[in-house]
Formats: C-alpha cells, structure tokens, sequence
C-alpha cells in the first residue's frame, strides 16, 4: 500500500468533512440561487403545522379604544342620566336620552360626517380641547324652549340666526358645567368655550389622523323631534389621564389607618345603648281603656313560661326568661333572634 497519502483527504473511519470548502463553492456555483436555498430548506428536519389556521385579518387586531377605559366609560354613562335631567328641566317635560355607540375615530371622519350640526368646541387647561356636536334640529328646539316656547325644531334648517346663535353660547356654559360635574371624580378641569361652529372646516380640535374616543347618545324630545348629541375626546386631550382611566371604580387599594380604625371602634364601644323588654302585649276597645282604674288586671298575650323579647332600639334581638335577681327584676337570655324575629 502506498504511504503518498494526502493530508488534506481524511482517511477511511476517521471524522471530517466530506468535501472540502472549496469543493462545496464549486459545487454551489453550479446551482442557480433559488436552488441553493431549496436545498438548504431540504436539510432542515420538518417543522410541525397547526391542525387550521385562519387568515389574520388586520381589522381583527385588538383597538386600544374607549372600552379599554372603564372609568372613561363610567363617565360617559353618568353623561347621559345628568343631560336628560337638564332637558328634562329645560323642556319641561320627560326626554329620552340612550347610549347609541361607543367607537374610536379618526378626527377627519368625525368632521365629515353629512349631518348637520353645531360643533361646541372646548379648551382645558393641561389637557386641550375637545368637542360636543348637536344635531342642528336640537339645538334650534333648545333655543325654542329657552324663548318659552314648545321646543319646535322646523325642517330644513341648516344655520344658526344671531339670536340662536346668541343663547348657543348659553346652551355652551350650561354644557361645560355638566362636563366639569361629571369628571370632577378624576380631575378637576375647567372647561372654556373656545369655538362654537356650523361649519368644521375652522374648528382646529385635532390632526385630522388623530383617534378621537367618541360617544354618541340619540336624544328625543318628542314623536316629532329628535337627532344625535355626540362627545369626541382627542387621544391627546386624554393622553396625560389615560392611566387614571384604566382603572375601574373600586380597583384602587384602600388605604387602612389601623390606628384610627381602633380609636373609632373603642368610641363606639364607650357610647351608652339602651335595651328594653317587651314582656307581652294586650288588646282594648276604647270604652274599657277609659274606665280602667287602680287596681284592675290586665292579662299580656304570654304565658307565664313563654319567653320575652329583648329589644335594642327598634330592632328584637334576644328570646328571654323573666324573672328576678337580688330583689330585682332581671331576664335571662335564652336564643338569638336572627333577621329580624326568625330565632
């Protein structure tokens, strides 16, 4: 056998690679791109499928919107309850306020709506502005009922008059208050009319690819007149209060004084408490009643040996056996009366 062995070939049953660097470029120069990468792939062990796979639609992607917001939401629904009792006292009469829908929207779809309406726009300090739409038709019945009269609203109105104009901005103050009440529980905010439009060209609330949380509530005053009251928040205007919003109503820790919780509970042991006992009762006509005198008997619904009620105020508490103690009279407890009588 020739010892003339290259050094660079590994010999029979010792480990190496099978072909050499050069030889796998020479071999992969031969192959067109797309059939290098098939070749590759092929090497790879098999990778696993899922039974079904369904096509991702990216509409079904989770929307961080209003919902997500449980306080947002909370002051939306306490929106309706106060701005029924204001039309109610502006129109002298009942008025149907109900939740229509809740979404997120860019601000140019909000502004382009067809619907004619009267944009209120407001400016908070720290926060910006936000904006509240009318359907025209309420704000014309609005202004009707303010004049004293029925709360009309005549079709095919598409402007305000000066004089409509006028007590819109009243209708603006009265709208800012109830905003104000209504996030006082959060953050007190002033809410100053900024701009009170037709035409939303000019209102400058947001960029026109902000999201705006918007609120819609159909309002109706009567069979004849209704229309559509909206409340658009700018994600900016609710940025800096987005974390305060996420929490829901009784989320929060409570926060415990152990301190002052025993002093409270050792004052309330030290105040005094009356008990009274009931050892039966008797039924008269008013005739006897009149000539009852020292001396007369008057038999109780209770046997001797039946127990008593122990009372606290107003409420029973104890079945009790009267009886005497040292000359005195006394009682003792026998049961506990639960829920009001049943022992």
């Amino acid at each position: 056998m020739s010892d003339d062995i290259s050094e660079d070939k590994p010999v029979a049953g010792e480990s190496g690679p099978v072909l050499d660097p050069e030889e796998i470029d020479a071999l992969m120069a031969t192959m067109a791109p797309d059939e290098q990468a098939e070749a590759m792939f092929a090497t790879l062990p098999p990778l696993s499928q899922p039974e079904s796979v369904e096509v991702y639609g990216f509409d079904q992607a989770d929307e961080d919107g209003p919902g997500k917001y449980p306080l947002f939401v909370n002051v939306q629904e306490r929106m309706i309850e106060a701005l029924n009792d204001q039309l109610k006292d502006v129109f002298r009469r009942e008025v149907s306020t109900t939740f229509k829908e809740m979404s997120q929207k860019e601000y140019s779809e909000v502004i382009n709506e067809e619907r004619i309406r009267v944009f209120f726009v407001f400016s908070v300090e720290g926060l910006g502005r936000m904006m509240v739409t009318f359907d025209i038709a309420l704000i014309v019945a609005y202004v009707d009922a303010m004049l004293g009269g029925s709360g009309e609203a005549y079709e095919g109105v598409g402007t305000l008059s000066p004089v409509e104009q006028k007590l819109a901005q009243r209708i603006a103050s009265s709208l800012g208050s109830l905003l104000e009440e209504m996030w006082k529980p959060i953050r007190v905010m002033n809410y100053e009319l900024f701009k009170l439009e037709t035409d939303p060209q000019f209102l400058a609330v947001a960029g026109s690819n902000e999201g705006c949380f918007s609120m819609d509530y159909e309002v109706r005053l009567d069979e004849s007149v209704s229309g559509i009251f909206t409340v658009h928040y700018p994600r900016t205007f609710l940025e800096p209060i987005l974390d305060d919003l996420r929490t829901a109503e009784g989320d929060e820790p409570v926060t415990v004084d152990e301190e002052w919780q025993a002093d409270l509970a050792e004052a309330v042991e030290a105040v005094p408490f009356s008990l009274r006992l009931e050892l039966g009762e008797c039924t008269m006509d008013i005739a006897h009643f009149l000539k009852l005198e020292p001396g007369d008997l008057l038999p109780l619904s209770k046997g001797e040996q039946e127990p008593a009620v122990l009372w606290a105020g107003s409420m029973p508490m104890f079945e009790v056996m009267a009886g005497s103690q040292d000359g005195k009279l006394a009682f003792e407890i026998m049961n506990e009366i639960k829920d009001g009588g049943a022992s």
